[in-house]
């Protein structure tokens, strides 16, 4: 045993070692390490103690860049490491230092601004233009020309968008064009279609933010409130911040309609044509952010009668204003989620000077009405030990209620309804399983003189990885399909008696129908591909009073089967049949159909596409029958061309297509026959 003096005289040794140790091992500083520094700046490192060797033994390297002949003394304690050619890489990378026997002495993160002086910077874009020329064409007697032989058309799609961030600041920026030869495939032709132009903007944003603070401009997405407004998208302004450490605040001002283009470029220089929304948002548990939060939003909504771009329609001017709560929260863990929203909304038609033409119009009243919302979602097992498997269960409560008359602009709510839904959904080794219940009734205010219906609608779904459960060594997985079976069903009938002197509906007309859908699938997945058939059956029982024999059943099959004969070639193949019985009639209805599809890549730059469809419908009366066969193909050349930084890719491609119908009504003795045959050449480019 050793004595005491020995035993401290040994720890004396050590420590002195340890100390001697660590006075040798060099300790440096990196001036570059607390931010960023530019692409051409000298990076330097200070030596605040210990010894370094000479620097043809010193290795530096820059990511997987050596950089170490770049490496000099300073100064007394000083390393300098020059920058060369294009300067450091933009970007966070690491700096790391090496010494005799490639041992590292220490290593720091390198932060490179880009060259415009970012943090970071990405700039990404899209060009294709694409051009075809019809050779030929040619349409049965009496059929109207679409596009007549030698006609050409070109178009274009567009599109840049930019990223950059620095000193918390985060920047974004881009936009969208759509062109085209034709006037009548312009964006805007619905709207203008004299003249629509044929390169347009479809869309644009600018933003920036920094902390929690937001600006944008273009097109965007506002609103969180579903019964007021909810996800409004279309041009307009938007601002939102945060207030403190647990509220925010977001402004957006928007069109009142869907806007494209270049005139408008804000989209809301119309005060009669748009919609304001502003959210008030609060965090109401600081310990645990997203557990309970409150949210009130406020609306002023006017718009003129302005059909969308894409879209004609006779409207009318309109004006909501409005407030609504929303309240959401869920469990430590999300096993417990629920969301509550109301809101209280004025709606009225102010004058129109287009809809009056000159005359007088009795003033339309402004109505003030209430929306409620409420969805419980429970986790009420959660992986579960079953049977060596887990089971999970979850239910859904949901109801909805808008009273009548109730509108907003900026959300779509159904009035005068409500609904209950209740909903379980399990899964359990693979398989699923939902069921639902709804029900719904309108006319809330019980006015005797209008109807009141009543609709109940239960949904079950079922799915079953047979091939999953059931495969072996003996009989292998791809000799049992996935298993897949749906229902529906819907009945729906009247919940009051109005007096037929008094509202005009006749006993015969109060609804009482039962309609049940089923439809089970069976999923093969093979070696070479898939094969797929499905069955559903559909029954329509009508109870309505002088109406009990309006009853229809359908049987319909399908077959489908998708194989690849080799990685080049594949081909796939649809078949339909179906039978629908009307028990009021006797008559019966049969439609046929099927496609067949044909995909060959013999070569990197060939190819070659094809597809067949047939469907025919005729009855057990032979009073009407229908026939349509369509056959097209595409024979494409794929080819690329010397760009900047990359080769460019393009298409030629040569499309035929014939298309033949018949319709017979024996009825009316009828018999027309459509058809029409063409070929185009076209070619394609895409420069980004």
């Amino acid at each position: 045993m050793k004595s005491p003096k020995s035993a401290a005289l040994v720890l004396l040794l050590m420590n002195l070692g340890l100390a001697s140790q660590a006075q040798s091992q060099p300790q440096l500083q990196a001036e570059f390490e607390a931010g960023w520094v530019a692409a051409t700046d000298v990076l330097r490192l200070a030596l605040r103690s210990g010894t370094l060797p000479a620097t043809r033994e010193l290795r530096v390297f820059i990511g997987t860049r050596d950089v170490s002949p770049l490496l000099r003394w300073g100064g007394p304690g000083r390393l300098e490491i020059l920058p060369a050619g294009a300067g450091w890489p933009a970007g966070e990378t690491e700096f790391v230092l090496y010494g005799a026997d490639w041992a590292e002495i220490a290593r720091w993160p390198l932060r490179v601004l880009t060259a415009s002086g970012l943090e970071s910077s990405s700039l990404t874009g899209k060009l294709d233009l694409h051009a075809d020329r019809r050779a030929s064409a040619e349409v049965g007697p009496g059929q109207p020309q679409t596009r007549p032989s030698g006609s050409s058309t070109g178009g274009t799609q567009a599109g840049v968008a930019w990223t950059g961030a620095r000193s918390g600041w985060q920047w974004q920026a881009g936009a969208n064009l759509s062109g085209n030869s034709q006037r009548a495939k312009a964006l805007r032709f619905a709207e203008r279609p004299a003249d629509a132009p044929k390169l347009d903007l479809a869309d644009y944003k600018l933003a920036a933010a920094w902390g929690g603070y937001r600006a944008e401009v273009g097109h965007l997405s506002a609103g969180t409130q579903p019964l007021l407004a909810q996800e409004i998208a279309s041009r307009g302004l938007g601002l939102s911040g945060r207030i403190g450490e647990l509220a925010d605040l977001s402004l957006h001002v928007v069109s009142g309609s869907p806007v494209v283009g270049w005139s408008h470029p804000l989209g809301v220089d119309d005060s009669e044509h748009r919609l304001q929304v502003l959210t008030l948002g609060a965090e109401l548990l600081a310990h645990r952010p997203g557990g309970l939060r409150a949210e009130l939003s406020l609306l002023d909504a006017s718009v003129l009668p302005r059909a969308g771009f894409n879209v004609g329609a006779v409207a009318d001017a309109e004006q909501s204003r409005g407030l609504g709560l929303r309240l959401l929260g869920q469990t430590e863990g999300g096993r417990l989620r629920g969301e509550v929203a109301m809101a209280r909304s004025r709606y009225t038609h102010p004058f129109d000077e287009q809809l009056a033409l000159g005359g007088e119009l009795k003033p339309v009243q402004p109505v003030t009405r209430n929306a409620f919302a409420a969805e419980v979602q429970a986790g009420l097992l959660q992986q579960m030990p079953l049977g060596g498997h887990a089971l999970d269960l979850t239910l859904t409560l949901r109801h909805d209620r808008a009273a009548p008359l109730y509108r907003s602009l900026a959300a779509f709510v159904t009035s005068d309804l409500a609904q209950s839904r209740i909903g379980l959904q399990a899964g359990l080794a693979g398989a699923s399983a939902q069921l639902m219940a709804l029900t719904k009734v309108d006319n809330l205010a019980r006015v005797a003189t209008l109807l009141r219906t009543r609709t109940q609608e239960i949904n079950a779904a079922l799915g079953l990885p047979l091939a999953q459960w059931l495969g072996s060594a003996e009989a292998p997985a791809a000799a049992w399909p996935t298993l897949s079976w749906s229902m529906q069903q819907v009945h729906q009938r009247a919940a009051n008696t109005p007096l037929a002197e008094d509202s005009g509906f006749a006993a015969s007309q109060r609804p009482d129908q039962h309609n049940t859908t089923q439809q089970l699938k069976l999923d093969w997945a093979l070696p070479g591909g898939t094969l797929g058939y499905g069955l559903s059956q559909s029954v329509q029982d009508n109870h309505q009073p002088g109406r009990e024999t309006a009853d229809f059943r359908q049987l319909a099959h399908q077959l489908s089967v998708d194989w690849a004969f080799s990685e080049s070639l594949r081909a796939s193949l649809s078949l339909t049949r179906s039978r629908q019985r009307s028990a009021e009639t006797g008559l019966v209805n049969w439609t046929t159909g099927g496609s067949l599809g044909l995909d060959w890549q013999w070569s990197e730059r060939w190819a070659l596409s094809a597809s067949a469809s047939h469907n025919a419908a005729a009855d057990s009366l032979d009073r009407a029958r229908t026939r349509n066969d369509d056959l097209q193909a595409q024979l494409s050349w794929r080819f690329s061309i010397p760009g900047l930084d990359k080769p460019l890719p393009g298409q030629v491609y040569l499309r035929a297509a014939r298309q033949t119908g018949r319709q017979v009504d024996s009825a009316f003795n009828q018999d027309a026959r459509l058809s029409s045959r063409w070929v185009d050449l076209g070619l394609s480019f895409s420069f980004f």
